[in-house]
């Protein structure tokens, strides 16, 4: 196990796992003509209907480039519809189609299934245990991102 000063090097094991998740996720979602991450986005809408691009961001924590690119593909494809906001015309809202609103028990199915990969072998405690402390990481990795306001600076070494 490669360790660091304050420990086992997580970042490993993130990233291995993140590398899966998507392979897996990319192969389950191909037949519907997107990849492994914009399945986040219609989910997000399944439960935001009309949010705008820039509250789906927010929300996922991505640019709005991301954001843009990702509904753009969605909206080819016929899953989502993106509307002028009446209050801000420089802004859109995102809605479901039918056919997008159609893909969620699906997308919720694929879902569980990685969930029950991932987990195989835990108990019902060590579950919990694993995405309270996945959460947490995840939070503490926001609050360090949005604390910082050189982030987008080329050096991440802090200096005396």
């Amino acid at each position: 196990m490669a360790n660091n000063q304050n420990g086992p090097y997580i970042g490993k094991w993130i990233t291995v796992l993140y590398r899966l998740r998507h392979s897996f996720y990319d192969r389950c979602f191909a037949e519907y003509g997107f990849g492994g991450s914009q399945f986040l986005f219609l989910l997000a809408l399944s439960h935001r209907e009309g949010a705008t691009q820039d509250e789906i961001s927010k929300h996922l924590n991505v640019d709005k480039a991301t954001t843009a690119r990702a509904l753009a593909g969605l909206e080819k494809l016929g899953y989502v519809r993106r509307e002028t906001s009446p209050d801000d015309l420089r802004a859109y809202k995102v809605f479901l189609t039918e056919q997008g609103r159609s893909l969620e028990p699906k997308i919720q199915i694929i879902l569980r299934q990685w969930a029950g990969l991932i987990m195989e072998g835990f108990t019902p405690d060590e579950q919990k245990s694993a995405y309270d402390l996945l959460e947490r990481m995840a939070q503490n990795a926001v609050t360090f991102r949005f604390s910082q306001p050189d982030y987008n600076e080329p050096s991440c070494i802090e200096r005396s």
